[in-house]
């Protein structure tokens, strides 16, 4: 099930994505810079388009679509790691496509983890650049167009 994440949930969810990206071979010092950057709390959760994914009435992952007119941002898409390679992801990603284009997206934009780069390719994705992270690395910056 896919619902709408309440503002009390960012917490588990500002967690569940430093799990999520602990999946990959990061060093602790990096992950650890990671949680410190998030900035994901209540108020965000209520201010944005944040969805979770629930199976057996826990948070499993979430995504997060910001709208910005004709193109629309990913920001977040997390999953627990025993979700990744069960189509948890591609449900999340399709929800936040239909999310952008209800809005009237045209685009759906996002800086990439660069390890997810081949799952977003097979959603139809394409890189389209590059931008610096905060976090001191370059991230490739991804595009999927909407059809109308």
């Amino acid at each position: 099930m896919i619902r709408r994440a309440r503002p009390d949930e960012a917490g588990e969810l500002a967690a569940l994505a430093v799990r999520s990206k602990g999946h990959w071979p990061y060093p602790a010092a990096f992950l650890e810079r990671f949680a410190r950057s998030l900035g994901l709390t209540p108020e965000v959760v209520a201010a944005n388009e944040v969805h979770v994914l629930e199976r057996d009435g826990r948070v499993r992952g979430f995504c997060t679509v910001l709208h910005r007119g004709e193109r629309a941002v990913l920001d977040d898409l997390w999953l627990d790691v025993d979700e990744i390679g069960r189509g948890s992801g591609r449900l999340l990603f399709d929800h936040a496509v239909a999310l952008a284009a209800a809005a009237g997206a045209r685009v759906l934009e996002w800086d990439a983890e660069p390890y997810a780069v081949g799952f977003y390719e097979r959603m139809g994705a394409t890189t389209v650049g590059a931008t610096d992270s905060p976090l001191g690395r370059s991230l490739p910056v991804m595009r999927l167009p909407i059809p109308p």
